[in-house]
């Protein structure tokens, strides 16, 4: 899903609110080469034109040439990233698409989605549920205790659906996260993908 030069030349300028002609202006190069960058049909860019872009800009060339993601971050070291060894080979390996990864994880939902997945891990939440389940059952208990009601009294029974299941609660609300963060994700790549030609012999027949 790595995005082509043109359209992180495109993406670049309307960042900056400025018509090819503006560019044009504060670069010093053609409109109609600037223009011509952004097509569909683009072929070339000269060097000279690729090292202007870039420096306006503030990205690094391999940015401009899809050869990095880091657009304002091209000198950060790994070291600072607190990535495991494990972590690093997998980014390197191929096995995943390494640009999605990073569309998910600087999704603004993100953040929740780990919050919520540390909560779940290191039992926080299971404690918080214990203890509300403790005062629900008390409760229930003492209702039992001073009024003795069959198990279809609806005060009873409002008592007793409160009672959480920690474990399936916690995966509900993890996996609520991650749905909606997918669904965003989706929709931002829905005019990537061409649609399936209606001969398409895979089609059901």
């Amino acid at each position: 899903m790595s995005l082509s030069i043109q359209e992180r030349l495109k993406d670049l300028r309307v960042e900056r609110g400025l018509t090819l002609g503006q560019l044009a202006e504060q670069t010093g190069l053609s409109k109609s080469a600037l223009g011509s960058y952004e097509t569909e049909d683009f072929k070339d860019i000269s060097h000279y034109a690729l090292i202007r872009l870039a420096k306006f800009y503030g990205v690094t060339a391999d940015y401009l040439l899809g050869l990095s993601e880091m657009k304002n971050h091209p000198n950060a070291d790994l070291a600072d990233l607190r990535l495991s060894d494990e972590m690093i080979d997998l980014l390197k390996s191929g096995r995943i698409d390494n640009t999605l990864l990073c569309e998910l994880a600087a999704h603004p939902d993100f953040p929740r989605l780990m919050a919520d997945l540390e909560i779940y891990v290191n039992g926080t939440a299971l404690k918080q549920a214990q203890g509300a389940n403790a005062i629900v059952d008390t409760m229930s208990a003492t209702v039992i205790k001073k009024h003795n009601p069959g198990m279809s009294d609806t005060q009873l029974r409002q008592l007793i659906t409160a009672h959480i299941d920690e474990d399936e609660f916690c995966r509900y609300v993890i996996q609520r996260d991650i749905n909606g963060i997918a669904l965003a994700l989706r929709e931002t790549h829905k005019d990537d993908f061409f649609s399936v030609p209606e001969d398409n012999p895979l089609k059901e027949r």
